[in-house]
């Protein structure tokens, strides 16, 4: 009887226990100079955005910068403290998008934790995923994010704010993309699902504070094709709202 109760115990604090918020990995704009024509970023990861917990693994790591004719060029980086530092010049002040893209290639999870290669490696791995990440932001002052022409990654965000109010659009190689769930991520382990994307690509980020910096971020998986070395594909893409 005992038994029992310390049994019934356990389950209902484990119930009421919060599950364990997500890690992430960001791009965020910290400053800009003063004069307005260089934007300062960071990539950085952990569970308290915009806070990093420890600089990302460059392995793979690209960033570049898009400017508002969709004319693109690679952007150096460098471990700065427990973040990726970056610097983007402005041409004209006017709005552009930086993104970093890591093709982390197939990763699997062992016992031992998880290890480069598939199961051809690692048969007896618990999961074998093939890892392709995305962050973006944008810097500059003048121009609009509102239908801002696609970049054309495998999956894309963008932050728009008009008559249908604040909304977040998602798109996969430059065409809306349908029902994929988006998660807006707030400091201190905070997560507000926002559902997923309609017809359009869209999603309401009326759930979502507005003033403060909030990370949105989505995930898009699908099974590996027959005779692939993994189980699946994970793509994921992050974009960064700073607050006031």
């Amino acid at each position: 009887m005992k038994r029992a109760c310390l049994l019934l115990t356990v389950v209902v604090l484990l119930a009421t226990v919060p599950m364990a918020w997500g890690h992430y990995t960001w791009l965020v704009r910290t400053h800009y100079s003063s004069g307005g024509d260089k934007a300062f970023l960071e990539i950085g990861n952990g569970h308290h955005f915009p806070e990093s917990e420890a600089a990302p693994n460059v392995s793979h790591v690209k960033v570049f910068l898009v400017n508002a004719k969709g004319e693109q060029k690679s952007l150096p980086f460098q471990v700065s403290g427990k973040a990726l530092a970056i610097e983007a010049p402005l041409a004209g002040k006017e709005l552009a998008r930086v993104y970093y893209v890591r093709d982390r290639g197939v990763m699997s999870q062992t016992a031992e934790g998880w290890k480069e290669g598939g199961r051809d490696q690692h048969p007896t791995a618990k999961q074998s995923t093939k890892m392709l990440q995305y962050g973006i932001a944008w810097v500059g002052f003048q121009g609009s994010a509102i239908g801002a022409k696609p970049l054309g990654l495998e999956l894309e965000l963008n932050y728009e704010t008009g008559m249908r109010g604040r909304m977040v659009r998602v798109m996969r190689q430059g065409k809306p993309a349908k029902d994929i769930a988006v998660v807006a991520v707030l400091g201190e382990d905070n997560e507000i699902e926002l559902g997923k994307s309609d017809a359009q690509g869209y999603v309401s980020a009326a759930k979502a504070p507005e003033g403060k910096a909030v990370l949105y971020s989505a995930r898009f998986e699908m099974p590996a094709t027959k005779g692939a070395n993994f189980d699946k594909s994970s793509i994921t893409c992050t974009l960064s709202v700073p607050g006031n």
